[in-house]
């Protein structure tokens, strides 16, 4: 037999779902944003939730030797996801930053704000160039770094790079702080297909072999992580002398698989400088969805094989 409520679990259902609505309200309201403009969900998600320009939040992740902090900036909801999803989105990542990672030089080619830069200084020695060329996400990856006490380990440096030096647009598809899908040189995004522009600046671009043989950096890579959405292959195009340096362990490249130009010369670019195909990983977050064949792909220098095992044909 099912008991009547009483009077006062009434009032507190009443009171519940109006302490509620404007949560349902939010959430819906938020939902029905994104569908229709995308950009401005983000926007309304920051009012809902409080996020300030001044937010900011303490990551901790567990590794092999004890739980590590990092503070990053999220002054939108873009980049309070990347804080929340540090340790889930790209998981093979940080593994590969453990495994390989030393007192080298670590090349974090679109670093955007600076996550896996600033994770990278925090559990080796080696100092890390952080290349990211997007006017919206440089001040927030200074901010980071800064904040996190790695002003003398981590280098910012600016300008995009590309297969050869030169002055072109820059296209950026998101204008938050954090976004991604960004472009130099060309209109097209990760899947090889046209990029719908939101801001568009000229800027000058140089490819990686210039800036090491110039000396503009210092130090070659010992790794490269290079997540730039869509023109890998232009910047190995360029790095064709680094990527053969005998000192590079290892690269690190997200490749949409869709994109087969790209994926075709990427592959190409890297067994010609004696690298070999080891692991490609994703998240299984991104199963199902517009990433799902976008892996991460770890390649390592032939004569590493053996040791870090067999190559994928």
């Amino acid at each position: 037999m099912v008991r009547p409520a009483s009077q006062g679990e009434d009032v507190k259902s009443v009171l519940k779902a109006l302490i509620l609505l404007p949560l349902r309200l939010a959430d819906a309201y938020s939902r029905a944003v994104a569908r229709l403009w995308p950009s401005a969900a983000f926007a309304w998600t920051d009012l809902a939730y409080g996020i300030t320009r001044d937010s900011r939040v303490t990551v901790r992740h567990s590794t092999a030797e004890g739980s590590l902090d990092m503070t990053f900036y999220t002054p939108n909801a873009m980049c309070r996801y990347r804080t929340d999803t540090f340790s889930t989105k790209e998981p093979e990542t940080l593994e590969w930053i453990d495994r390989f990672g030393g007192d080298g030089a670590f090349y974090d080619i679109g670093a955007n704000v600076g996550l896996y830069s600033v994770y990278y200084a925090k559990v080796h020695d080696g100092t890390v160039y952080a290349f990211e060329p997007s006017v919206l996400n440089l001040g927030l990856l200074a901010k980071n770094i800064s904040i996190n006490d790695l002003s003398d380990r981590v280098v910012i440096v600016p300008n995009p790079l590309t297969s050869e030096n030169q002055v072109a647009p820059f296209h950026l598809s998101m204008l938050d702080e954090g976004g991604s899908m960004s472009t130099f040189g060309v209109e097209t995004g990760h899947d090889g297909a046209a990029l719908e522009t939101q801001l568009a600046y000229g800027t000058t671009g140089m490819s990686l072999d210039f800036m090491v043989e110039q000396g503009l950096i210092p130090q070659p890579p010992t790794m490269i992580k290079i997540d730039v959405d869509g023109i890998e292959h232009l910047i190995l195009r360029g790095a064709e002398k680094v990527l053969a340096l005998p000192g590079l362990q290892t690269v690190l490249i997200e490749v949409n698989e869709d994109f087969q130009v790209l994926a075709t010369e990427v592959a190409d670019l890297l067994r010609a400088a004696g690298l070999a195909l080891v692991e490609r990983r994703r998240s299984d977050m991104f199963a199902g969805g517009a990433f799902e064949n976008t892996y991460n792909q770890i390649w390592v220098r032939d004569s590493m094989t053996d040791d870090v095992g067999a190559a994928i044909a």
